[in-house]
């Protein structure tokens, strides 16, 4: 029998090591681990500073020999024949009509943008809102070939009666003079076409920013007895005000940059223009596209001296944008930088009136105003008639919005539809004349797909570098400077891109062009994308899981790599998809260093290779009825693959959303 007062008989245990051994070891290994992680992200955050760098630098080395061969000042020189002896050419020329295009979209597109942004925000119901606002973002979805197409199919026929109809009105402008030329091919034609394509983007800003004026600030503007378009305009507004120029801007630098659909439907010309409503005209991007295969080597000196321009043009449009945005930031109390009088202008009245609910809400002639206030009653009916009359201009607004997008859908549907079959997409144009019925866009969805694919395995992991960098490690002169090259990159043209591909891949190193080629200007395009997704997503973390982890004695790098990326992996890839959609529709990159082909090329890496925006632009190009239903088809196969690519994005937000279950 087992002694009771002896010493516990309990389960054999393991004998632990010494706590001062393991932990020591790992320590050590940890540390060489998160240095090794964080030079990794301070690497690709460094790599994305040298490419911009590098582009400055192909751009002035490939560009030097023209500016020295020629005869006049580039800068301002209104003339444009850089391969005659002596060649004379200046950057003026093609600048001046950038210029007139960007102005006629900024002051057709922006209006109607701000007024569908604030009938989105201030007057559609809450549930319909968001269905509405993303309706209106689908206008950013479509290719800018396909604005193209759609603006000389559609639009350009039926440009003579508006150009009549504006020579009425201003015709006392010299520059508003029609010669009356049917189908007129112009630089106000080319606006309205840039008008559309600015639009989502001034109308998603601007509607975010009137989304997060304090509510308290509107209560206050109902309380003193304001109408809704009084409290728009002494709160909404003023508050937003910096928000809304800096999307301006934005809209503008887009402008700047257009490339195809510019291409497309301007008829260029090489000398200076001032009859906005006559055909004929001229901007960077598309002198570019169109001139750069046919140039000798002062022309292409020439187009990529222009191309510097424009590149310097935009980043001071970017910086400029960014710096107003900055200046109105909100304040941490919960006020603007600017200071907003809600009191200013709106009537007050007396007790009485204090007591009724706001005029806005009430039926006209709902009001007892009592004894003595019978003056007031006209005073406001008027304050009402402006108040209907501002929400009948937003929603008119928000209708001219969503106009383009349903006429180009419909007609993108319509005639795409004749041809989108299985012949159009099982066989390329090999041995098909454009003139001839049948072919079909195998070649162009393969080669579509193939750089698309290439250039999201490059930006991917850089992309995630430099968003880790930013979030986990970040600090000082560095990221600073990251974050500023990361927005002007968001504003890069995409013709810049290819101009620096071409200069250091094909004129630099002697590669020829190919599907490869295209990729890379393809990743530089789609790299602030991916950076700047993947870092709001990373942001969203909680910083309570990282601390968890790092109490358990999880190093940074594990921490990084096991909890915040899987956390944030649905946001990431939703990003990356929205990603790969834009550069799918990118055509002037691809015009310079993949060429075109009507031959099947698997190989991205050998020779000419086929792509969607190529062959639309190819097709829509050509005087054959044939030809205008294989660009539709093409322009129905390019849409339907980038409305899946958003709709896969937006269901793995939904699903991965926090809380769903």
């Amino acid at each position: 029998m087992a002694d009771p007062s002896g010493p516990a008989q309990g389960p054999p245990t393991a004998t632990l090591p010494p706590p001062a051994e393991a932990p020591r070891r790992r320590r050590g290994d940890s540390r060489r681990g998160d240095a090794a992680f964080r030079a990794t992200a301070r690497g690709a955050a460094i790599f994305l500073l040298v490419l911009m760098g590098a582009i400055a630098a192909f751009l002035i080395t490939q560009a030097l020999h023209a500016i020295n061969a020629d005869t006049v000042n580039f800068l301002t020189a209104f003339e444009w024949n850089p391969d005659e002896d002596p060649s004379v050419w200046g950057v003026a020329l093609v600048a001046w009509g950038t210029l007139v295009t960007s102005l006629f979209a900024l002051a057709i597109g922006a209006p109607v943008a701000i007024g569908a942004a604030l009938f989105i925000s201030q007057y559609a119901p809450r549930r319909l809102a968001h269905v509405l606002g993303y309706v209106v973002d689908l206008l950013a979805a479509v290719p800018s070939v396909v604005y193209g197409l759609w603006g000389i199919i559609f639009l350009v026929p039926h440009m003579g009666g508006v150009s009549k109809l504006v020579d009425t009105l201003l015709g006392w402008i010299p520059v508003f003079a029609y010669d009356g030329s049917p189908a007129p091919r112009s630089v106000f034609a080319a606006g309205i076409v840039l008008a559309i394509m600015i639009l989502p983007i001034i109308a998603a800003l601007s509607r975010e920013v009137f989304l997060q004026t304090p509510g308290e600030t509107m209560e206050a503007a109902y309380a003193l007895g304001a109408t809704r378009w009084e409290m728009i305009r002494l709160s909404v507004l003023p508050y937003g005000r910096s928000g809304v120029i800096s999307a301006i801007v934005l809209g503008f630098g887009r402008a700047l940059g257009e490339t195809i659909a510019v291409a497309m439907v301007l008829s260029q010309t090489q000398s200076f223009f001032t009859h906005f409503l006559n055909p004929g005209g001229n901007t960077i991007a598309a002198n570019i596209a169109i001139q750069f295969k046919n140039a000798f080597t002062n022309g292409r000196g020439a187009l990529i001296a222009s191309g510097l321009v424009l590149f310097v043009m935009t980043l001071l449009v970017n910086y400029l944008a960014r710096w107003i945005a900055r200046r109105g930031t909100i304040e941490s109390s919960g006020s603007s930088a600017e200071s907003v009088p809600v009191t200013a202008d709106i009537p007050v009245h007396g007790p009485a009136d204090e007591l009724r609910a706001p005029l806005d809400r009430a039926p006209l002639g709902a009001l007892d105003y009592g004894p003595g206030l019978e003056v007031r009653r006209g005073f406001e009916f008027g304050r009402r008639v402006r108040d209907r009359a501002a929400q009948g201009m937003a929603a008119l607004a928000f209708a001219a919005a969503v106009l383009p997008l349903a006429s180009i859908l419909w007609l993108v549907v319509s005639n795409g539809a004749r041809r989108f079959d299985v012949t159009f997409l099982n066989n390329s144009m090999r041995n098909i004349a454009e003139s001839d019925p049948g072919g079909g866009a195998y070649h162009a969805i393969l080669g579509t797909l193939e750089q698309a694919g290439i250039a999201t395995l490059i930006a991917v992991p850089i992309g995630v570098l430099v968003a880790v960098y930013l979030v986990e490690y970040g600090r000082g002169a560095l990221a600073r400077a990251v974050t500023f090259i990361v927005d002007v990159m968001m504003g890069l043209p995409s013709i810049v891109a290819g101009l620096f591909i071409l200069s250091l891949w094909i004129l630099a190193f002697g590669f020829t062009g190919s599907g490869f080629a295209g990729s890379l200007a393809l990743m530089i395009l789609m790299l602030p994308m991916v950076i700047r997704s993947c870092e709001e997503m990373l942001k969203l973390v909680p910083h309570a899981l990282r601390e968890a982890a790092y109490a358990l004695g999880v190093p940074q790098w594990r921490t990084v790599l096991r909890v915040v990326l899987p956390t944030a992996l649905p946001g990431i890839v939703t990003g990356v998809m929205l990603g790969v959609a834009r550069v799918m529709g990118e055509t002037a990159p691809v015009l310079l260093v993949v060429g075109f082909t009507s031959s099947i090329n698997p190989n991205p890496f050998s020779g000419a290779q086929g792509s969607l925006p190529a062959f639309i632009y190819n097709e829509a190009t050509q005087p054959y009825a044939p030809a205008i239903d294989r660009a539709w088809a093409g322009a129905l196969t390019l849409i339907l693959i980038i409305m899946l690519l958003n709709l896969a994005a937006r269901l793995i937000a939904w699903w991965k959303r926090p809380g769903r279950a």
